[in-house]
């Protein structure tokens, strides 16, 4: 999951909507290389580059379909150990050449040729499906939203928190939980988010804070928080879930 994080600058994460295993073949590339990662070089990167290629260097398979899938770690069904410990180098070419190496629709074009490729070289098969998970449910808590909406005469100031969407303030809850949040408090529209605690490793760590000191004492767990600095209620229970279910993959073909 932290290398998912670490390649978003390269790749923008694709809908679930993308999971659609059928491709057509112009979502190929036009030459590919798949080789096993040197384990003695500790580097894993991904890089869109201009003219179509494609470089990847250390990458897991289970890395590569967070990414090209635009997944969770929870979303991802069986398959056997190798795919979370087994590291490729790919380097592949498409015939793009002249187009800029940005754009939502470049990069849905070559994320749909990885696709491609991982079902080409490594025969990974695969079907979507729900299932039930562990999610966390939000609800406001019984002492009342602590929130501030944007426009609602609260200019922005220091203190009050960075102004963010509701839904995108959602979804960066759930990274931050590693889990899928269930939005049950109807609530839309931006709001004046600030919320500081503690990380797993007693980190000061926060949403709509700004810069952190890392040497700084760390606040209370993320549950408390939630509660206390926003009138917030996370609980657990369980939910269905979008996943995707490995039906088959294996080590990649010789190049």
């Amino acid at each position: 999951m932290s290398f998912a994080r670490q390649v978003r600058f390269a790749i923008a994460v694709a809908c679930l909507s993308a999971l659609c295993p059928h491709v057509l073949a112009a979502d190929r590339f036009e030459v590919a290389s798949v080789r096993p990662h040197d384990p003695k070089l500790k580097v894993s990167t991904m890089n869109i580059l201009p003219g179509g290629e494609v470089s990847i260097t250390g990458m897991t398979v289970r890395s590569l379909m967070l990414v090209t899938y635009g997944v969770r770690d929870y979303q991802i069904v069986g398959g056997p150990k190798w795919l979370d410990s087994a590291m490729f180098d790919i380097h592949a070419k498409s015939a793009a050449a002249g187009r800029p190496a940005s754009g939502n629709q470049f990069f849905a074009d070559q994320k749909a040729r990885l696709q491609t490729l991982l079902a080409d070289r490594f025969q990974l098969k695969l079907h979507r499906e729900q299932r039930e998970r562990p999610v966390y449910l939000l609800s406001i808590d019984k002492g009342g939203l602590k929130m501030i909406a944007e426009g609602r005469g609260h200019p922005a100031k220091p203190g009050l928190g960075a102004i963010t969407p509701w839904k995108l303030f959602v979804t960066e809850l759930s990274q931050r939980l590693g889990r899928p949040v269930v939005d049950n408090t109807n609530l839309d529209g931006p709001y004046f988010v600030r919320l500081l605690y503690s990380s797993d490793d007693g980190r000061p760590a926060g949403i709509g804070t700004g810069p952190l000191d890392p040497a700084a004492p760390g606040g209370p767990s993320i549950f408390s928080a939630v509660r206390e600095q926003l009138g917030l209620l996370l609980k657990s229970g369980k939910a269905p879930v979008d996943v995707i279910v490995i039906d088959s993959v294996a080590m990649p073909s010789e190049n």
